[in-house]
């Protein structure tokens, strides 16, 4: 999905809303451009308006505001350098509505796509016409489904959400309310529905929110892939119908099965799914872009430092600080946590390697005991984790153990601070294995061991699949888009829909075609598989994959577990919902998600009871819900005041 300069196309007319970030002095302040209602009567004044909505979307998925999506589930931990926020929503102990996400300035963009519905009809194309508004209502239901899943909607028990606007406003509001959940989820659904008849199946070099026919742009398969999601995160909620859970079992069902007629399909090998000549193909059905690919009308973006607008910080956020540890086996190098040397370490900071922002780490006791214990069968874990760093500067011999000197470190010949080079040859000055090692395997080993018990939020393996190889600085954040739906993600979906309706061989059916696929390898990726893990040669890649493709097919134990029902309360009993919650985990990991697959599945206060020790005492129901932030509180400045959500201050 390619979108315009941010600053070329706020819409004046667009008030400036009471609960967009800011306070008083907003209310008067004058516009900001120079695009006004009856711009909107025009095919390229709602062609601004709707990819100027496209490129808000980069700041609301943007910097370190992301790690919401991750601390306080059963994923992931605050990393060392996480800073004080991030380990309050990991612990939840000290979330308020000042400190909590704020993503309500999303109500100025809901209220220009309401300015295209109010005058689109008077555009004489239409074909353009039907075009643009389609896309103007994916844009909404995507906001709307964003902004509820966050904040949530007024219920019979709950006081609070977020309000619900359908009309144009031209004056700024000073009162609002809460909008009952129903009535939201309703305009998603009608949203998402409409975008669906009108989008067009693939995305042509004629699209007019496409750079010569590449990104991703909503099509009509990407909105019946969020109307499924729709149906199927109301069915577990107060609004909930009878019909949701078939609904999006339905409509996934038919994604899967019509997945020609819209250019889609899974990757033979995973691996594929993340390299960035893919990033605009058949898996990927949404992103949020941010200018990869070179057009003066798409592009607002700098890489180095933190220059250019929404800049995608997601590749840094889980990367371990690789350029501190040492080589020496000191006293404690086996002990957990590990104590290491910092004298002599064999890593500086160069392009391929990237910039560590250690924000985020795995939680070690779900992530790699859990989710992918399995390193032989299942390659997601490989595809997924670098675990290993080739030594990029002289380094003098490290010590053994006993004292005497280890081999000294061959770096590598390739190494960059300007360009993303794979490392050709040169040893390896950091590993971390699968499985524990013993002393000796230490001492002849010329780099550091990080075993997975001494996994903690300094050291770990890093998140590799979002990688970008054009940066060409050491400080560079990313240009690659955010995935924001894969087409992985509708099996899924798939499957979670048929497990809560009890069809148990329909869930399995969905799991397993992920399962196998995960089983393939190759030896291109072979290469950048640590050698003390499994791999394949030519040799054996043929028989390794045949051997692999069946041990992933579910057990019928795992097929039992499918027909318990969805246990939400009970941390001792395993349910079927933890299996396909751990699919999700193997298939997405990294992806900013897992709160809100914890939240609908209603399994955020039990998995992190499982597995989040700094949380799992503190987790509650109303966490589900983040709190209504500060400022769109204050901004209610007549009428009743902004209720808090359930539990919040």
């Amino acid at each position: 999905m390619k979108i315009f300069n941010k600053s070329s196309f706020m819409i004046a007319a667009a008030a400036v809303l009471s609960l967009t970030t800011g306070c008083k002095k907003l209310l008067e302040e004058n516009p900001r451009a120079a695009l006004y209602p009856d711009y909107f009567s025009t095919a390229a004044g709602v062609q601004a308006a709707v990819v100027g909505i496209y490129n808000d979307l980069r700041g609301s998925f943007s910097g370190e505001g992301l790690v919401f999506y991750y601390d306080g589930t059963d994923e992931n931990i605050p990393g060392g350098s996480a800073g004080t926020v991030a380990p309050l929503f990991n612990s939840f102990r000290g979330i308020t509505s000042s400190n909590g996400p704020d993503i309500t300035g999303l109500y100025v963009d809901i209220n220009t796509l309401n300015g295209v519905f109010k005058f689109a009809s008077a555009i004489t194309d239409p074909t353009a016409r039907t075009q643009y508004v389609a896309q103007a209502k994916f844009l909404r239901g995507f906001l709307y489904f964003y902004l509820v899943q966050t904040y949530g909607g007024l219920t019979a028990t709950q006081k609070s959400g977020i309000p619900l606007h359908t009309t144009f406003l031209t004056t700024a509001i000073t009162s609002d309310a809460p909008a009952p959940l129903t009535d939201i989820y309703n305009l998603i659904i009608q949203d998402f529905t409409d975008a669906a008849a009108n989008l067009p199946n693939t995305i042509t070099n004629t699209n007019p929110f496409s750079a010569g026919g590449v990104g991703k742009s909503a099509t009509a398969a990407t909105a019946k892939a969020y109307l499924a999601k729709a149906y199927l995160t109301r069915a577990y909620t107060e609004a909930k119908q009878s019909t949701d859970f078939q609904q999006a079992a339905d409509i996934t069902a038919s994604l899967i099965a019509s997945k020609g007629t819209y250019g889609l399909d899974l990757w033979q090998d995973y691996w594929d799914e993340h390299k960035p000549a893919n990033d605009y193909g058949k898996e990927n059905m949404f992103a949020i872009d941010y200018g990869g690919i070179s057009d003066p009308n798409y592009t607002g973006y700098t890489l180095q430092g933190s220059g250019g607008y929404g800049l995608n910080q997601l590749y840094v956020l889980a990367r371990q600080n690789y350029v501190g540890p040492g080589v020496d086996n000191v006293t404690g190098i086996d002990a957990v946590p590990q104590v290491y040397s910092t004298a002599k370490p064999g890593m500086l900071r160069d392009v391929y390697n990237g910039r560590p922002y250690v924000r985020l780490a795995p939680n070690k006791p779900y992530t790699m005991d859990v989710a992918f214990a399995d390193q032989i069968h299942d390659t997601r874990y490989d595809a997924t984790f670098q675990t290993f760093w080739i030594c990029n500067k002289t380094t003098a011999a490290g010590t053994q153990s006993n004292g005497a000197l280890k081999g000294a470190l061959i770096p590598t010949s390739n190494v960059s601070l300007s360009s993303f080079n794979v490392p050709v040859d040169g040893d390896t000055a950091i590993l971390m294995p699968s499985t524990d090692v013993t002393m000796a395997r230490r001492d002849a080993f010329k780099g550091l061991i990080i075993t997975p018990r001494q996994f903690n939020a300094l050291n770990f393996p890093t998140v590799k699949k979002f990688d970008d190889p054009l940066r060409t600085g050491t400080g560079d954040f990313s240009s690659r888009p955010i995935i924001m739906m894969r087409f992985s993600e509708v099996y899924l979906m798939n499957a979670e829909a048929n497990y809560m309706l009890g069809n148990v061989s329909n869930a399995v059916t969905s799991l397993n075609v992920l399962r196998q696929r995960a089983a393939y390898r190759t030896t291109t990726d072979a290469a950048l598989t640590a050698k003390n893990q499994f791999y394949v040669t030519s040799a054996t890649m043929a028989d390794a994959n045949a051997t692999n493709a069946a041990a992933m097919l579910l057990t019928p134990t795992q097929v039992a577990l499918l027909s318990i029902p969805n246990n939400t309360t009970d941390k001792n009993t395993r349910c079927g919902m933890d299996l396909i919650l751990e699919e999700y985990s193997r298939e997405l990991y990294g992806d900013p998600r897992r709160w809100y697959d914890l939240v609908r599945t209603q399994q955020l206060v039990r998995r992190n009871q499982m597995y989040n020790p700094n949380g799992g005492a503190n987790v509650q129901a109303y966490h589900a819900r983040w709190p209504i932030p500060q400022g769109l509180i204050n901004n209610v400045l007549s009428g009743p005041a902004y209720p808090q959500n359930n539990g919040y201050n």
